[in-house]
């Protein structure tokens, strides 16, 4: 039989609850306290009493290479929500702006668009809602500087909804921690209710301590899950970067290397531990193709000075491939809880095509000058000529001399005018005046120039007799340009031969000459700005435009534009147009 308790069992029992329910409120205190300073970082790990003995987890181990990293970057990061606002910034995107932090974070995004781009942002982050994305538009600065810059964005799937990555993720969750905060106030209001019951009725009491283990438990498994969303999270920034980023260890062996750096050095997952930052099969070099020492290794700075390291260039030279690939280097040091060095993080971003349009530029510049310089001297010359025979001309130098001063001129006319070009496709202000004409005029005006010479051959193969809706001036530059081509490259072939071919909706021209033809390795380049193809190391006159600015017009009409050959057979330059 059950005994009876007295009031003073009573009382005894109801003090040891009131102690353990100010027990369970100074736990859940500290559990607040815990949470806030998880929230801002001024904590590196904590303890969770789960029934089983107390529990150390390490929050600085899951996060802390993530942050090295996010505040290392030469990019800059945001995360924006549907509406815009930006809810996290770096220091970089900051620096970039020109202002402090705390004047970014919640702000619009659109407020650092340009003006003009502000619709393409807005149709990108459209976009990128329902599939990641990049895309180029231009910033404006705090000082209203223009900035370019490229966009990588993608979707997180966040607790209070879908936000928007634009490079980084947003590491704070004031939101979530302050619904967290408010359910456990809420818990211990009801906690305090309950014990305000308890008198005699030991099966209450036990609920009440079961309940109270309960918190604890989905407390301990709520900051694990916050943990592993977190990670989650960082993964996905870190997959979809247009940077490379590895992690080494003191031995500079690789224990993590994300997607694209895995494509730049051509690495498989099961590769990544096996690899070294200076493997044989990965040749070093300076800029200037010297044999990079190992001392000299961005990667070895960091490491024996245990300091970040930045925007260090160097190359390497990879098996099975002709030319080294160009990369910047930003490293900076890991160390673990007692500030020993255990590593470092390491991002790697590709400046090959950055450096060869730079080198494109400088060629191009140097060619323009002595290219224009020429003309202008020769008619230089002529002028001084003229001006010294004009008491006493004599009729047969005075035309030479007119003659040539004209075609110094037209020369320099078509210099100019190609530069002209290329600025107007490069602004979009190309202009086509379209009407209708018969293809055969326009290729009998092409060939004008070259059969008065006389040096070659023209023949004509196919229907020319076809009416076309094109900017017949344009068309005609085109055919021009293929014809000049044809005598420049092919100086020993005397026959050439345009022939056109009528399609089911277009009209296909060619222009095939019989000259040495092109290297293979060319062909994907023929049609890019400033590229002139030396063939058989000869040096030829003009600017490397003629081929672009062709391709460019032919486009704009809605055709296509290509070339066939084949060394020792010579080659076919073709363009088609709608028809």
């Amino acid at each position: 039989m059950e005994s009876i308790k007295t009031y003073d069992d009573l009382l005894t029992e109801l003090k040891v609850l009131q102690q353990e329910m100010e027990e369970t409120r100074f736990r859940l205190e500290e559990a607040t306290d815990t949470i806030e300073a998880i929230r801002t970082g001024e904590v590196d790990a904590l303890i969770v009493n789960d029934g089983d003995g107390h529990q150390l987890y390490t929050l600085k181990s899951a996060d802390q290479t993530y942050r090295i990293f996010i505040e290392q970057m030469t990019e800059g990061a945001v995360t924006v929500n549907p509406d815009g606002l930006i809810l996290y910034s770096n220091s970089q995107f900051a620096a970039l702006i020109g202002l402090p932090l705390e004047r970014i974070t919640g702000k619009s995004f659109f407020r650092f668009v340009t003006e003009e781009c502000k619709e393409d942002c807005q149709l990108l982050i459209k976009k990128a809602w329902s599939q990641s994305t990049k895309g180029e538009l231009s910033l404006l600065t705090d000082q209203n500087k223009k900035v370019s810059v490229l966009l990588s964005l993608t979707t997180l799937d966040l607790d209070e909804g879908l936000s928007l990555s634009v490079i980084i993720t947003d590491l704070t969750e004031q939101k979530e921690t302050q619904n967290l905060l408010e359910q456990k106030n809420a818990e211990l209001e009801e906690a305090q209710k309950i014990a305000q019951h308890l008198n005699a009725n030991l099966e209450r009491t036990v609920k009440e301590r079961t309940s109270e283990l309960e918190i604890t438990i989905r407390e301990k498994t709520k900051i694990e899950e916050s943990l592993r969303e977190n990670q989650q999270r960082l993964q996905r920034v870190l997959d979809t970067m247009a940077e490379g980023v590895g992690i080494i260890d003191l031995n500079g062996h690789l224990i993590y290397a994300n997607p694209m750096a895995q494509t730049m050095f051509s690495l498989k997952e099961s590769q990544n531990k096996l690899q070294v930052f200076d493997a044989p099969n990965w040749q070093t070099l300076r800029i200037d193709g010297s044999v990079l020492p190992k001392e000299e290794h961005p990667i070895v700075i960091m490491l024996a000075n245990q300091q970040a390291v930045y925007d260090q260039e160097i190359a390497i030279q990879q098996p099975h491939h002709n030319e080294p690939v160009y990369i910047s280097i930003n490293a900076s040091p890991l160390v673990d809880q007692n500030d020993q060095l255990t590593g470092g993080v390491v991002t790697f971003t590709d400046v090959t095509a950055r450096r060869k349009a730079m080198q494109q530029k400088d060629d191009f510049i140097s060619i323009a000058s002595h290219e224009l310089k020429t003309p202008v001297t020769s008619l230089k010359a002529s002028i001084q000529l003229l001006d010294r025979m004009k008491d006493n001309p004599s009729p047969v130098m005075l035309t030479r001399l007119i003659e040539q001063s004209g075609r110094s001129l037209e020369k320099l006319n078509n210099l100019i005018n190609d530069l002209l070009n290329v600025n107007r496709i490069t602004h979009g202000q190309l202009e086509l005046r379209k009407k209708q004409f018969v293809l055969a005029d326009m290729i009998d005006n092409s060939c004008h120039h070259l059969l008065a010479v006389g040096t070659h051959q023209i023949q004509l193969n196919g229907d020319f007799n076809v009416t076309v809706y094109a900017d017949e001036q344009r068309v005609d530059q085109v055919v021009v340009n293929f014809l000049n081509n044809a005598v420049k490259y092919a100086p020993d072939s005397r026959d050439i031969l345009i022939t056109a071919e009528r399609m089911t909706n277009s009209i296909k021209i060619e222009v095939k000459d019989n000259g040495p033809g092109i290297l293979p390795e060319k062909i994907p380049h023929l049609f890019d700005r400033y590229y002139r193809a030396d063939h058989s190391g000869a040096q030829f006159s003009g600017l490397g435009l003629g081929l672009y600015i062709s391709a460019e017009i032919i486009k704009r009409h809605g055709g296509q534009i290509g070339v066939n050959s084949e060394l020792g057979k010579g080659s076919t330059f073709w363009f088609t147009l709608p028809h």
